[in-house]
């Protein structure tokens, strides 16, 4: 589904602080896969995932999704099929809008938009439905505001926002890496069913190594730019955590 072909990637180019993000990236993402990506700060995998999202230009090689070439697609044109989780829980959402009136903007992504954001109550039963499969309580607070949510809350109504349209391919950059075991737990395991019942195709960046060997059906290791071990299905089954720390040696 996916093909990313000999991408390359600098920062600072011909700078002292030159970085050589990606280094001929080769790799095919089939349709249906939940690839998790590992690998120490500054290894390539946000470059990796940004350049997917397309929110960085690469100097060489293409990315094409279906036979397509999508390499000169802005990210926004992109969000018609992709839609990703941010780092940061705030990203994701509308401050300062209620809940379901984020949920109604998740809805128009891949539509026309106007200012105009209207809620009926079919619309309403629907988030609240979707909402109550977090088991959080949320779905009696549909009118609360964003920003008086738990980091925890909001990115768990992300991942639900991130499939209101024909979303295809999801896109998780640490979607945990702020919350506390608890609610990390909840969003993963969230994150886990909606792939699963919505047959995504999926990349998960984490620096969770449990979480590594918990998700997905592949695992990817980068190191300096470069994909250094692909590791399929019938072999990360087989991983110990012990070894994927000596990786990291």
């Amino acid at each position: 589904m996916i093909q990313l072909i000999d991408l390359f990637l600098t920062f600072n180019k011909g700078d002292a602080n030159e970085v050589k993000a990606l280094q001929g990236v080769n790799c095919e993402i089939s349709k249906g896969d939940f690839i998790v990506v590992i690998g120490a700060n500054g290894s390539g995998k946000s470059s990796l995932l940004n350049a997917i999202a397309g929110t960085v230009v690469f100097e060489k090689g293409s990315i094409t999704i279906n036979g397509i070439n999508i390499s000169n697609l802005k990210d926004y044109e992109r969000s018609k099929f992709l839609s990703r989780i941010f780092q940061n829980p705030l990203q994701g959402t509308a401050h300062d809008l209620s809940i379901v009136d984020n949920f109604r903007l998740a809805s128009l992504r891949t539509k026309s938009k106007n200012l105009t954001i209207k809620t009926d109550n079919d619309f309403e039963e629907i988030v609240r439905e979707k909402i109550r499969s977090l088991n959080m309580g949320l779905e009696e607070k549909l009118q609360q505001t964003m920003g008086t949510l738990s980091g925890g809350q909001r990115q768990a109504l992300t991942l639900i926002m991130a499939t209101m349209d024909d979303c295809k391919i999801i896109l998780l950059d640490e979607p945990t890496a702020a919350l506390d075991p608890k609610s990390s737990a909840i969003v993963m395991e969230k994150a886990n069913e909606i792939i699963s019942i919505n047959k995504l195709t999926a990349v998960l960046i984490t620096h969770q190594l449990k979480d590594a060997l918990t998700f997905g059906n592949r695992l990817l290791l980068m190191k300096e730019g470069k994909i250094y071990k692909d590791i399929p299905s019938h072999e990360k089954s087989l991983l110990k955590l012990e070894q994927l720390y000596d990786w990291f040696q």
